[in-house]
């Protein structure tokens, strides 16, 4: 049986973008579909055997002492292009240099790309338009020569998969055939919020909570405009670190005493287990996890397109909502905040919707879309997941 090799540029924590890849190859391997994941290191708790850490201990340490994260993952394309210069397909994630793309094309390997988020042209676009239009100059967010290296990728690519309908847009968008893109998801880990519960505690005031950096990308001056607005009796939760071109900004709402900011935490769930509804005006992502998390603990969704990934339905599961519209936003605020009615039906169907887009359910519907793609590629009888 042939095996799927996985090459992941990154240290492996299962925190952030590392946790898809471990998540993916975990549940493959499960259900008998063979997968190897290759990495630059891995933290020390991780030791599946189909986990392929380039260096590990006193090696990993010198390693990130000594190179800069680019030399890491150049060293580790290295070692993965030896070990798998014969295969064919191979799975290959952002942020790996073109160099390794066009090695494995001039061996006649079909690859697999995971865009983790939306095309850069599209994304570039989008964080333009936002500087303009709240004033807040930004850097530039993506030099044209990354948007070259990128087309040159996809061109290469044999199948894209997009983890949301925005990112398969953006695909379409910069002239992307339709037929390498493989709509796709990401999940959540059950595991992960052993302590879930079906009764929340009461607020004395709702609570909308946001969870991610404190940024344009995520479209803070959108939700921060908004709030002022709404001018509700309730208190808005910023967790996650805060980007400094937002700082002044974000300082200034602190002071009005109801707006409150938690630094980040790994501890996500005691955080979750606090809101009433979560709020994710993302102006660009690829499938924001986040909004998965918050579902599965029940918490009814007020986002936009980008920040719905593949999973909130807006009326059915959450509210979905065009960015850079603060009216609209401050309506959906006051209405969720003065509707405790309306916010626990949704956040029920939220949290059933979210038991579809479990990890394992994921990597089942992926697992399925590579068998279409590739016959060949794990040809025996799978144990369902």
């Amino acid at each position: 049986m042939k095996h799927l090799p996985v090459l992941f540029g990154y240290h492996a924590s299962n925190i952030g973008n590392s946790h898809i890849p471990l998540s993916l190859c975990r549940f493959w391997n499960e259900s008998g579909r063979p997968a190897t994941l290759t990495v630059p290191g891995a933290d020390p708790a991780f030791s599946y055997p189909w986990l392929n850490p380039v260096t590990s201990g006193f090696t990993r340490t010198a390693l990130y002492k000594l190179t800069n994260p680019g030399q890491s993952r150049a060293i580790t394309e290295a070692i993965f292009f030896r070990r798998e210069a014969s295969s064919s397909p191979v799975y290959l994630w952002a942020g790996l240099s073109l160099d390794i793309f066009r090695h494995f094309r001039e061996k006649g390997a079909s690859i697999i790309i995971e865009r983790i988020n939306c095309h850069r042209a599209t994304s570039r676009n989008i964080l333009k338009q936002a500087a303009e239009t709240w004033g807040i100059p930004t850097p530039e967010p993506f030099p044209q020569k990354e948007i070259d290296d990128e087309n040159h990728k996809l061109d290469i690519a044999d199948a894209i998969f997009c983890p949301s309908p925005m990112v398969k847009a953006s695909m379409l968008e910069n002239n992307i055939p339709e037929s390498k893109l493989l709509p796709s998801s990401y999940g959540w880990a059950p595991e992960r919020f052993p302590s879930i519960s079906p009764d929340k505690k009461e607020n004395p005031k709702p609570v909308f909570l946001f969870a991610g950096t404190i940024c344009m990308r995520k479209g803070i001056p959108l939700l921060l405009e908004a709030w002022n607005r709404a001018a509700l009796d309730a208190e808005l939760v910023l967790c996650g670190k805060i980007d400094e071109p937002m700082r002044q900004l974000v300082e200034q709402q602190l002071a009005t005493g109801t707006v409150r900011h938690i630094a980040y935490t790994r501890n996500i769930g005691q955080i979750f287990s606090m809101a009433d509804a979560f709020v994710f005006p993302s102006l660009e992502e690829g499938g924001p996890m986040v909004t998965y998390e918050a579902m599965a603990h029940g918490i009814p969704p007020i986002v936009t397109a980008m920040g719905a990934g593949a999973i909130a339905e807006n009326g059915k599961n959450g509210i979905v909502l065009p960015d850079l519209d603060p009216d609209s936003w401050a309506a959906a605020l006051t209405d969720m905040a003065t509707n405790p009615e309306k916010r626990n039906l949704l956040g029920a169907a939220a949290q059933q919707r979210a038991m579809d887009f479990t990890w394992q359910n994921v990597a089942m519907q992926r697992a399925l879309l590579l068998e279409k793609r590739y016959p060949q590629l794990w040809n025996q009888t799978h144990e369902q997941a």
